[in-house]
């Protein structure tokens, strides 16, 4: 952790405490994911990922299709688990 990394996370860490909420837009691999996951895992804060692209649909983030027992089932995605769960979507 160098002084930027600490200085983002100390801002997204006030923000968060202030029930506010935060969203990290930035390119592939410039390290949004580690950042969070960092933050996350010193707040003791549980949190579910989504992967999100261009071929998106609103279907596809709240509700996922598994195979049990030789039948289709439908779940709740990582979206509404979160959502049910109170807990961090990254």
């Amino acid at each position: 952790e160098n002084k930027a990394q600490s200085a983002v996370l100390e801002e997204l860490s006030s923000e968060l405490s202030l029930g506010q909420h935060v969203l990290l837009i930035g390119n592939q691999g410039v390290g949004k994911n580690k950042l969070c996951d960092h933050l996350l895992q010193k707040l003791k804060l549980p949190r579910q990922y989504v992967q999100l692209h261009r071929d998106v649909t609103v279907q596809s983030i709240t509700a996922q299709n598994t195979l049990k027992d030789g039948g289709l089932v439908i779940e709740d995605s990582c979206l509404i688990e979160a959502v049910r769960k109170g807990q961090v979507l990254v």
